[in-house]
């Protein structure tokens, strides 16, 4: 499993885990919400970190190697906006 840290904005922070085979032939998508008031920004990444309560909800998804391909083009797609907007400004 690979861990992403998202702290950009307080009140929609947590992480998004990614795991190859829990379910066959798919990637899984976990993206667990922190409440807004608990600080992530110097915590490690490893779960032991924070403590349950601090956890606001979790979505998991099951993604074919194909589903995972489009996201990964449509996240890449989206930087270069982002990117673009921010050299413009």
């Amino acid at each position: 499993m690979v861990r992403v840290k998202c702290d950009s904005i307080s009140y929609r922070k947590g992480y998004i885990d990614v795991s190859p085979e829990i379910h066959e032939g798919c990637v899984n998508l976990e993206v667990t919400n922190i409440h807004p008031e608990v600080d992530i920004f110097n915590v490690d990444i490893g779960e032991d970190e924070i403590a349950d309560e601090t956890f606001t909800g979790n979505t998991e998804i099951e993604l074919s190697v194909e589903n995972a391909e489009e996201l990964v083009r449509v996240l890449q797609e989206a930087i270069s906006k982002v990117k673009e907007v921010n050299l413009e400004s």
